[in-house]
């Protein structure tokens, strides 16, 4: 694996004896943040602060981390409050990937009470409860977390390491087939899985919100021996444009980039549709590697090859079905997600479990909670979406037979109430949210599913925190908008409904009263 292995927790969670056991295990070096410190200073930690402060401490503390993160290949023993400094948390992001020992208050008391003297910030009563409170919420920014209470050095070292480990790889079976790779170590090990053929160059495309990955990637393909070149951009409707493709364009050219080579993009849905769009057709082709940094793009958009951007005639007017070279989701990306987010990504989640696998549509409730906490923990959850996609995608991959459509569950009105309200004004999954429930109105309308059965899943759809504003949209116009669907027919606007969960059906003759009434159940005037 690329780059360093950042250990953090609370003082005496046990870093610094798990350093040297987990590098033993990885074949790397293991240092110790402090210890660097220490030996720069030629005192003691406690000493350091006694003398200067603790701000002279932490600017030293920055200093060293910085020389640490230049370099790679080492298990670095992180001091309890080094996270409080952004610095060093965008040193970590660009150089490696940061493991939480979760500790209780008791097991680092215990750990702590031989060499307290040694920890100056611990000196005051009850100062350990407070920063192990404080700090938390940093350390469970990290993309993998240990338990490691009742556990010895050694487990805790074979955990960390069977975590960075353990990963799921879904086959797109396509005429080109491809990974798609769901682990925390996915960032990481990029430059290990998908290269460059013949010495090509890199080119990274990157939402400026996730400029920390997109620089860790880059860094990654350069210490790989490989060039590449970082840009990072504004990941609006702007760049899904002709003007927005032709800047790529000309940026990819300055690059010096070729079909040699390959195009790596992060971000969410739009990243994927106009840096995948310009990947395929810049030189008429060059490999697209998607790596999702949205719930709604890891689990949809970001596999089965669809790419488009937008024309003054219409949305998603111009595009290609040009499958990626790879796909890698990084769970732990999902945590700084906000929750419009997590709830948009949900959405299109449940649209799997509700058209195509109740047994996932369980499994989403049971775990809803969790999810909505913390994204990162619904790593089977993802990865079975990845896989009903994938099997759509390679029966239908050019969407020309109709089986592909089955996706589009919820999708019909979702479309229309995005172009009523404004494009941006409902997150995409939160649209699909209203959606789905309009298609249960249809599917028992039309005979296909029970009123019984719909029921609960109608007040399960409507709990959701979707902004209400929908609701003070014009039925007719989204009526309207319904019958301008791409999905039209001759005889009425095509539906997909459901007869049961996880059993979805395509329905030519639903007609404008139809919709008409259906909206009206969720309170359309």
């Amino acid at each position: 694996m690329n780059g360093n292995i950042y250990l953090c927790g609370p003082s005496g969670s046990g870093k610094s004896t798990v350093a040297p056991l987990l590098a033993e295990r990885r074949g790397l070096q293991a240092l110790d943040l402090d210890a660097l410190i220490e030996a720069d200073a030629q005192r003691p930690i406690a000493r350091i602060v006694d003398e200067e402060g603790e701000p002279a401490f932490r600017i030293r503390e920055r200093d060293a981390l910085a020389r640490v993160a230049a370099r790679c290949g080492a298990v670095v023993a992180l001091g309890g409050g080094a996270l409080e400094d952004g610095a060093n948390r965008r040193a970590i992001a660009e150089s490696g990937i940061l493991v939480f020992l979760d500790a209780s208050v008791a097991t680092c008391r215990a750990n702590t009470a031989v060499d307290a003297g040694r920890r100056p910030l611990l000196r005051e009563p009850g100062a350990l409860e407070r920063l192990h409170a404080a700090r938390r919420p940093r350390y469970r920014e990290a993309a993998i977390c240990v338990a490691a209470d009742g556990l010895t050095p050694p487990e805790v070292a074979a955990a960390v390491d069977a975590l960075l480990r353990a990963e799921r790889v879904i086959r797109v079976e396509t005429p080109h087939p491809y990974d798609v790779c769901i682990g925390a170590a996915a960032i990481e090990t990029l430059p290990d899985r998908i290269t460059p053929p013949n010495g090509g160059r890199v080119v990274v495309v990157a939402d400026r919100a996730v400029e920390g990955i997109a620089t860790r990637v880059a860094r990654a393909y350069h210490d790989a021996g490989f060039h590449a070149t970082l840009l990072d951009v504004d990941a609006d409707e702007a760049l899904k444009s002709l003007a927005g493709v032709g800047a790529l364009y000309e940026r990819f050219a300055e690059a010096r980039l070729d079909r040699r080579g390959i195009v790596v993009g992060i971000g969410g849905g739009t990243i994927g549709d106009a840096a995948g769009f310009a990947a395929a057709t810049y030189q008429r082709g060059v490999p697209f590697v998607a790596l999702p940094t949205t719930l709604l793009a890891a689990v949809d958009s970001a596999i089965g090859g669809k790419t488009a951007i937008n024309l003054p005639a219409g949305k998603n007017m111009a595009g290609t079905v040009t499958q990626p070279a790879y796909v890698a989701i990084a769970p732990q990306v999902l945590r700084s997600l906000p929750a419009r987010d997590v709830i948009s990504g949900y959405g299109e989640m449940l649209k799997y479990g509700l058209a195509l696998d109740a047994a996932l549509y369980a499994a989403l409730r049971a775990g809803e909670a969790a999810l909505m906490a913390d994204p990162a923990t619904a790593l089977d959850a993802i990865a079975r979406c990845v896989e009903l996609k994938a099997a759509i995608v390679v029966s239908d991959e050019e969407d020309r037979t109709g089986v592909r459509a089955v996706l589009n569950f919820g999708h019909t009105v979702a479309h229309a109430l995005e172009k009523v309200a404004g494009y941006g004004a409902l997150r995409h999954g939160e649209a699909v949210i209203v959606g789905m429930r309009a298609a249960l109105a249809l599917s028992v309308a039309r005979g296909h599913l029970s009123d019984a059965a719909r029921q609960p899943v109608d007040t399960h759809l409507a709990s959701l925190s979707v902004p209400d504003t929908w609701r003070a949209l014009n039925r007719d116009a989204i009526v309207d908008a319904t019958r301008g669907d791409k999905k039209r027919h001759a005889g009425g606007t095509q539906f997909v409904l459901i007869d049961a969960i996880g059993s979805a059906r395509l329905d030519d003759r639903v007609g404008p009263d139809d919709v008409r009434a259906a909206l009206a159940t969720l309170g359309f005037a």
